[in-house]
């Protein structure tokens, strides 16, 4: 790899590791928002928390990573224009593919990530997370166990807890167990954390006492402990067969499923277009990397506005995005849909390549004009944003 290549992969790699961390983080955000129940009404802990909604990435990613690949490369391609780094580099005989391979070389490497996300990552972390969010959800201590309330949990047993701490703590337990016939046992404690080993759960109390009463009131006894374990298995729901969402499915799965999967049953056209989303879902890096070269890929002087044809890039991804999108929901009721899946992005990677690499394109590119209001908005706004690292940079030196 030549110099200049290097150097202009470092610039598109840098900038698409900026996006797809500032994109992943907003949505991370949104994720971490839906999920906060988990913490505030369940009782569970941070780190639960945190793993839950980490889950829940690997299906974001798959469309997140090709968007920010598109933003990186027009950043790049805005930001050699704007240096005049292209204009001397064409100047000097260099051929159009040197600028190109860069780009191409990390639009592989995108590519390759995004379907290795969508046949291996996204569906085991998918079924981890339907799991995991099951467990916590039939587990009805989940549910038992609300600060300052008395639960009656079935016949005879109520519970009730002062505090619930974010580390799983609770302070300030009190538990009810009048389901022997013949005795009532009230157990106070300072405090308690729940213990699980497999299946079963148990309460852990620390520093409090068990009042017991019989058949005689008069015989009362009270017994004070520094621990003692209250059994909590009973209280644990059992889940049956779990029947798995397409997004939980493996790629042979889904080309073969369960036809006992009541998802199946209901809606089998939801497989197939799964299916064929997530084999799809590569063909995106690529035409976005070459509609950006079609844009912006031939030098550009600073007299010759960027913002319109700027524009026309981030309108021709949004356009072949959403049309996937639609073809996928589509092709869950239509068959005929799945062939648009890959035909449309398969047509504009063909239309951007050729408007790339050709001269006459080239010379089509470059006439396209907008109306001159809209161009003024556009260059105004390509200016203020290649003015931003320096309007974000320090203003005093020493």
């Amino acid at each position: 790899m030549k110099l200049i290549e290097r150097y202009i992969f470092r610039m598109v790699a840098g900038a698409f590791m900026v996006a797809l961390l500032m994109l992943t983080g907003v949505v991370w955000v949104t994720q971490a928002l839906r999920e906060i129940d988990l913490v505030t009404s369940q009782g569970q802990t941070l780190r639960l928390f945190f793993y839950v909604t980490l889950l829940a990435l690997p299906a974001l990613i798959m469309v997140i990573a090709p968007i920010a690949l598109f933003i990186a490369c027009l950043f790049a391609l805005n930001k050699l224009n704007g240096d005049s780094e292209l204009v001397v580099v064409n100047a000097a005989g260099m051929p159009q593919w040197h600028i190109i391979k860069p780009f191409l070389l990390l639009g592989v490497i995108v590519t390759l990530l995004t379907a290795t996300i969508g046949i291996v990552v996204m569906p085991e972390s998918a079924r981890k997370l339907r799991d995991l969010t099951t467990q916590i959800r039939a587990d009805l201590l989940s549910y038992v166990i609300v600060d300052g309330q008395f639960t009656q949990v079935e016949q005879g047993l109520t519970f009730h807890v002062r505090e619930r701490q974010t580390d799983g703590t609770l302070r300030g337990v009190h538990i009810r167990d009048g389901r022997s016939a013949d005795q009532t046992r009230t157990y106070i404690a300072e405090e308690g954390y729940i213990i699980r080993q497999g299946q079963n759960a148990f309460l852990m109390m620390r520093n409090g006492n068990i009042n017991q009463i019989g058949d005689d009131p008069q015989r009362t006894s009270i017994i004070t402990y520094d621990r003692y374990v209250f059994d909590l298995s009973s209280l644990t729901r059992r889940t049956g067969v779990a029947h798995r969402h397409p997004r939980e499915l493996s790629i042979l799965e889904l080309r073969q499923p369960d036809p006992n999967n009541i998802y199946y049953q209901r809606s089998p056209g939801r497989f197939r277009a799964e299916f064929h989303d997530r084999l799809s879902a590569p063909l995106y890096p690529l035409a976005f990397v070459f509609i950006a070269l079609a844009a912006l890929g031939r030098p550009r002087t600073n007299r010759t506005g960027r913002g319109e044809y700027l524009l026309a890039a981030v309108a021709a991804m949004v356009s072949l995005r959403a049309l996937g999108f639609g073809m996928t929901n589509l092709a869950a009721s239509q068959a005929w849909a799945v062939a648009m899946m890959y035909g449309a992005p398969l047509l504009v990677t063909a239309i951007a390549i050729w408007l790339a690499l050709s001269e006459r394109a080239n010379a089509m590119v470059l006439s396209f004009r907008l109306p001159p209001a809209v161009a003024r908005r556009a260059d105004a706004a390509m200016r203020t944003v290649a003015q931003l690292p320096s309007a974000l940079g320090p203003r005093h030196q020493g």
